[in-house]
């Protein structure tokens, strides 16, 4: 599989008052990106007691800013004005002399139990204030806030709103004494919640399509049966407790039909599950293994993997002509894991290279194109798209541990945000949106 260059043009537009006072060029060839130059000073906390929130706070926006691709954050280090500074005191020559197109500043106190965030965006040019926002939260809930404000202040430069910072990702978690967690986390890594815990295997979460349940497969009852559980209540539910596997479950978007594996007539296939009435269709009879099935964002085809073709590799299927199969790729020897963007335009999924090194790929479904997200990182594996399709959450062996990382498209934006006690495996973004 082979890295294919590209040239991307993003013109970024800035409006302040609904009026156009500048315009912005990020071009993107071939990796090299000329991006905008934006500094954070770091947020600056009034009482002690918040300085922890306040660089958890500031590092956070960094991340965000950085894995959009459109930014380039500037080094701290080279600061020449003191976070403390009011807004009104900005000496803008200092914030030029280090190369800031703009500039983010804040201030945070709490009260009481009452936290105080005050966010600000200046063009570093014009020497004006385009974005100013105050918010009143919880300490648990500042951060929240300064994605909020984040997600303004793209949207005001860009058009676009970063809705990947609302999204809960669950993945499980395994321990060396044979413990297996279900884990829910926010997309940075922060508001670890363990919903469900055993001492037997659980594997391949899912969620709704609602993003109110998650699907998961476990041996608690000595088959891998599948189940779902409510996020909020915990509730659990045997979906399918077929003599054999009942796995892979994938969400339709009517939030009532799945597409799952199955091996109950002997060899492993799609099949549909209503899960109301609890109905079956198979969806594939072959003599080869068909798994991993993965529903489009339109509900109208199924990825899935298959070794019809001696190796495994990435396949689709037509819901309404379940007999019309169309191999999708070629290139390598072993690919699996498929997951549909929710805008349809790609296929993210695990593809072993020549080396026998597992890694991450996109399929282009409009080109048919490979592209690669990772190289020479050790193994990659499970990706999974974020609910606006901007980034991708996979696990990685990378650090000596399999830890969750985080990535944009063109994989030159990787960021480490989940690495816990366990190995960390099999994440999936949540479709649920809560700004």
């Amino acid at each position: 599989m082979s890295i294919y260059p590209r040239t991307i043009s993003f013109f970024i537009i800035l409006l302040s008052c609904c009026a156009l006072f500048a315009q912005v060029r990020v071009e993107v060839t071939d990796g090299a990106i000329a991006e905008y130059n934006i500094a954070v000073s770091p947020v600056f906390a009034e009482n002690k007691e918040d300085k922890a929130l306040a660089n958890e706070i500031s590092e956070s926006i960094e991340m965000v800013l950085n894995l959009t691709g459109y930014f380039r954050v500037l080094d701290k280090r080279s600061f020449l004005e003191k976070p403390e500074t009011p807004v009104q005191s900005i000496e803008f020559k200092n914030w030029l002399n280090v190369g800031a197109n703009g500039l983010i500043k804040g201030r945070i106190k709490t009260t009481e139990g009452n936290t105080e965030l005050d966010l600000h965006f200046f063009d570093v040019a014009e020497g004006k204030q385009l974005l100013h926002k105050k918010y009143k939260a919880s300490p648990a809930t500042a951060k929240k806030a300064a994605h909020r404000f984040i997600n303004e202040l793209v949207q005001m430069l860009t058009g676009e709103e970063l809705l990947f910072m609302f999204a809960r990702i669950a993945f499980v978690e395994r321990f060396s004494d044979g413990r297996y967690n279900l884990v829910t986390m926010d997309f940075d890594g922060s508001n670890r919640n363990v919903i469900y815990s055993s001492k037997r295997v659980i594997l391949l979460p899912a969620w709704s399509a609602d993003g109110k349940r998650i699907f998961f497969t476990s041996y608690e009852k000595n088959n891998p049966n599948l189940y779902s559980i409510d996020v909020r209540t915990k509730r659990i539910t045997l979906v399918s407790g077929y003599e054999g596997l009942n796995t892979s479950a994938s969400a339709a978007p009517d939030n009532r039909t799945i597409a799952l594996r199955l091996s109950k007539d002997g060899n492993a296939e799609i099949y549909l599950m209503d899960t109301v009435s609890k109905n079956i269709t198979r969806m594939t009879k072959n003599m080869s293994i068909d798994t991993a099935p993965s529903f489009s964002p339109d509900g109208k085809e199924i990825a899935f993997v298959s070794n019809r073709s001696r190796n495994p590799h990435i396949y689709r299927l037509f819901v309404d002509n379940p007999s019309r199969v169309e191999r999708l790729t070629t290139q390598g020897r072993y690919n699996q894991d498929p997951i549909y963007s929710p805008d349809g335009k790609y296929i993210a999924f695990t593809g072993r290279d020549e080396f026998f090194m597992y890694d991450i790929f996109l399929l282009d479904m409009s080109t048919r194109a490979i592209s690669r997200v990772t190289q020479n990182q050790k193994k990659n594996e499970t990706p999974s798209f974020s609910p606006d399709s901007r980034l991708l959450v996979f696990s990685s062996d990378r650090t000596g541990k399999t830890s969750l990382f985080l990535s944009n498209l063109q994989g030159d934006r990787q960021v480490l945000v989940y690495s816990g006690q366990g190995e960390a495996i099999t994440p999936t973004w949540s479709p649920e949106v809560v700004k």
